[in-house]
């Protein structure tokens, strides 16, 4: 089974163990108005990068063909989200950003599933992981073009075994 690691973090700036440590880097919405690196993380420059991980998901249901996505493992950590969610629950294409966006931003957790065809898992820190068959080689590549954003081959922790 295919599997890719995409992240905002720079491959360069992983140690020996692959481990982000070189660099002090934002990991969550909370880190907004914080400095890092000498620089005040704005909303703006937040949204940005969100905005590129919603276009790395959409891409893939694009190329899959993929018109909706199951929610599964879902945890709600909040009562704010004006999404009807429930384990199992299929989300229409026209809502996947909405419900990527309560992920990233911590509102809410689950595993993103697409007719056993791929499977989208988000870590902590403002990890993404695409996993599934369906991820071809051109895929990748071009979620590679996708402006800073990194992808790498790695094997996502939230496969079963």
């Amino acid at each position: 089974m295919n599997s890719v690691r995409i992240t905002k973090y720079d491959p360069q700036n992983r140690d020996a163990n692959g481990h982000y440590t070189l660099v002090d880097e934002w990991t969550s919405i909370s880190d907004v108005g914080k400095s890092f690196q000498g620089k005040i993380l704005t909303m703006e420059q937040y949204l940005a990068i969100e905005g590129k991980y919603i276009q790395a998901v959409e891409m893939l249901l694009q190329k899959n063909g993929s018109s909706d996505i199951a929610i599964v493992d879902l945890e709600n950590h909040t009562d704010e989200t004006a999404m009807d969610l429930s384990e199992g629950k299929t989300i229409s294409h026209n809502l996947v950003s909405d419900l990527v966006k309560l992920i990233l931003r911590e509102k809410v957790w689950g595993r993103l599933v697409a007719n056993n065809q791929f499977e989208i898992h988000f870590g902590y820190d403002y990890y993404m992981y695409f996993v599934g068959e369906s991820l071809t080689d051109d895929i990748i590549e071009e979620l590679r073009i996708i402006n800073g954003l990194y992808v790498e081959e790695v094997r996502s922790p939230y496969l079963e075994e």
